[in-house]
This record gives structure tokens, C-alpha cells and sequence, in this order.
């Protein structure tokens, strides 16, 4: 035999050892989640003004006096949380063929006080016209409750491995690994596409809105080893 091809044979175990990876038994996936009601305690609202023209410049000095008019009915209201959002200028086509253009620009107003709001809402929209209005949980009250839910989780999930070690005839468990997630509440809308259309000169009556709950969970995902019997 060769001397390289004894340098092989020998070097083949060494490595194989060294790729084995620790045999592990008795590992099982579990899953907990703890979860409670909250009450949906802020009101979200998106508005907008739109106009056309042949040209961009008219509709647009049109466009950016209504949202002006707009933040200045909004700024009465110290309870109410104001925001501008994208501004749009796009062609209108006819034939491949520019003929007009249209302008608009959305604001964004959030009240921890729905009435202020709703009546604000019946306000702007002499204006304006609303694209969506809903209730959501604020992120003071989505953290507050946070922490409880996951120290609920936590105990049901290790309550649970204890529970399957002992039924099992295990003396005890480890964790393996263990992802903690908490769920992102979307915004519920309460009224889209029934106000859209601006009511003229005039206000229109505060639409009439219910907060309503929203359920807040936290899950964890993980994996248990089993104690040797």
C-alpha cells in the first residue's frame, strides 16, 4: 500500500468524527399563546382633496387650499392628531393624449376622543372627501397589555412541557429554542366608500361609529429535550 493511501484511511474516521453531529432524543415542538380583548381606543380617519383642470396649475392651487382649510379646522381641536400624506399630480389621457390633469392630497387625523372627531369628520367633509374611518388599538394600550400576555404565554408553555415530561415518565425538560410573537392589529375600518363623495358648501352629519374590541395575542413557538429517564 501506497503511503498517501495509508495517510487517507487515516484521515477519513478523524474527519467523519469530527462531521457527526451530538444525537439528540426525546425533543417535541409545542406551542402556547395567551390572548385578551382590548378595547379599541383610538379613531383613525383619512380624507382628501381632489380636483381636475387642463392644466397641472390650477388644480393644484385648488387641491392645496382645500388641505389648508382643511389642517386649520383640524388645529382647533387639541385633542385631535393631525398628519399630511402623499400629494399626487397625475395626467389624464384621452385618445394617448393628454387633455387634463388631476390633483390630490390625503391627511391623516387620529383621536383618542371620538366624538371631537366624528364631528370634526362631519366638518371637513364640506370639502373633502373621507376614503376610510376606523378604530384601532392604540400603541399605549397595545403595550400595556404586552408584558401580561407574555408572561401568561410563557407559564402555559412550560407549564404544558412539564405536564408531557411527567406523563411521559420524564424527570424534568429543557428549552431547545424558543421565539416569543406577538400579533400586529390591523386598523378596522368602520365606514369605507359610504361618504366619499363631498357633500357640496355644506357639513354633513358626523357619521355614527362603535370602538368596539380588538383581540390581542401573544404565541411562543419552541423546542423541549426531554430529561434521560
Amino acid at each position: 500500500m501506497r503511503p498517501y493511501y495509508l495517510a487517507l484511511l487515516l484521515i477519513l474516521p478523524l474527519t467523519a468524527i469530527a462531521n457527526n453531529q451530538p444525537l439528540t432524543y426525546d425533543r417535541i415542538d409545542l406551542q402556547e399563546s395567551a390572548t385578551v380583548d382590548v378595547d379599541n381606543d383610538l379613531l383613525v380617519a383619512e380624507l382628501f382633496a381632489q380636483a381636475e383642470g387642463r392644466d397641472a396649475a390650477a388644480p393644484a392651487n385648488q387641491v392645496n387650499q382645500l388641505v389648508a382649510w382643511a389642517i386649520e379646522q383640524a388645529r382647533r381641536h387639541d385633542a385631535v392628531k393631525l398628519q399630511t400624506l402623499g400629494y399626487n399630480s397625475n395626467p389624464m389621457y384621452k385618445n394617448s393624449t393628454i387633455h387634463g390633469w388631476r390633483v390630490s392630497q390625503s391627511i391623516r387625523l387620529e383621536s383618542h376622543d371620538s366624538s371631537v372627531l366624528s364631528d370634526l369628520i362631519g366638518e371637513l367633509q364640506a370639502k373633502l372627501k373621507v376614503s376610510s374611518i376606523g378604530y384601532q388599538v392604540s400603541d399605549q394600550q397595545r403595550r400595556k397589555h404586552l408584558d401580561d400576555l407574555t408572561d401568561d404565554a410563557l407559564r402555559r408553555f412550560t407549564e404544558r412541557a412539564a405536564r408531557i415530561a411527567r406523563t411521559l415518565g420524564h424527570g424534568g425538560f429543557r428549552i431547545v429554542r424558543l421565539s416569543i410573537n406577538d400579533d400586529q392589529p390591523r386598523p378596522m375600518p368602520v365606514a369605507r366608500g359610504m361618504m366619499m363623495e363631498a357633500a357640496g358648501d355644506r357639513a354633513v352629519s358626523a357619521p355614527q361609529l362603535e370602538a368596539g374590541t380588538r383581540k390581542l395575542s401573544v404565541s411562543i413557538h419552541g423546542e423541549i429535550e426531554l430529561d434521560p429517564k
